[in-house]
């Protein structure tokens, strides 16, 4: 993948500047060709003609552009390696979408998509599956959709769900604070104490008032977890290395090489 540039175009023995926005993705395959055969354009032309018009159809960000072009590019690369055509029939892609999906969720490490990820690299795919049919490039797509009603300021309409889609958690189910009363359980738990706030026998932690006391600051302050693993030396009043190094003083738990420091509970 290349970007385009307009640079000295003069000197290409063409008439006019090219149509070609700055900046715009080009893919070129490995043997450095755009014909497959006479009259037989390769895939990547047909995706770097959508990829041109991507400024008419409502994306005008070069940086949306090249997110665009890597993650079809990246879906081509993976394709080819399994003996699977960008425009291949619907069964084969399919195939590949299966096989792309679990690459992505369980492949090595640094191949693997979060489900926010995943969906929006689908939702590129989509948009270029569509296109290519409606242009006479595909005669197949490797999605399912399903209808569903979606419901906006009152109104519902139905749209299309793309199924290949993973789910992800909404806002309001993801837990960012705890209930009083679980708050309070917490606490105590960490203190060594039972619920009635009787010593509970069968707990044997150790530095349990230091514990509890650390919890409870974080839980009254709102600490960020960066904030809470480390403290900058005016934050705690400490002098500052005589070296004049500023960076930030390891918080409870990490102590320097060599000095014993209790363990956190397991959270911190």
């Amino acid at each position: 993948m290349s970007f385009f540039s307009s640079r000295g175009w003069e000197s290409w023995d063409i008439a006019n500047r090219p149509l070609i926005p700055e900046r715009m993705p080009v893919l070129v395959d490995d043997d450095l060709l755009f014909e497959d055969g006479p009259g037989d354009p390769c895939p990547s032309v047909a995706v770097n003609q959508w990829l041109r018009e991507l400024p008419a159809s409502g994306a005008p960000s070069p940086a949306t552009w090249e997110a665009y072009a890597r993650a079809v590019k990246e879906w081509m690369e993976f394709l080819g390696l399994h003996g699977v055509g960008v425009f291949d029939s619907r069964e084969r892609l399919k195939a590949g979408l299966s096989r792309y999906a679990e690459h992505r969720a369980a492949g090595p490490a640094r191949q693997r998509f979060s489900a926010t990820t995943w969906g929006r690299h689908m939702s590129i795919l989509s948009l270029f599956y569509r296109w290519a049919m409606d242009e006479g490039h595909a005669q197949a797509e490797p999605f399912t959709y399903r209808m569903a009603r979606a419901l906006f300021a009152g109104t519902g309409r139905e749209v299309r769900v793309n199924l290949a889609v993973r789910r992800s958690p909404k806002p309001h189910v993801t837990i960012r604070y705890l209930e009083p009363d679980f708050t309070a359980m917490f606490l105590s738990g960490l203190r060594g104490l039972t619920a009635d706030g009787t010593a509970d026998a069968g707990y044997h932690g150790r530095e349990l008032a230091r514990n509890a006391a650390v919890a409870g600051l974080a839980l009254a302050t709102g600490l960020r977890r960066q904030e809470f693993t480390y403290l900058l030396p005016w934050e705690i009043g400490a002098p500052r290395p005589a070296d004049g190094d500023a960076g930030p003083v390891p918080g409870p738990g990490r102590g320097d090489q060599g000095t014993e420091v209790p363990h956190h509970v397991g959270f911190l």
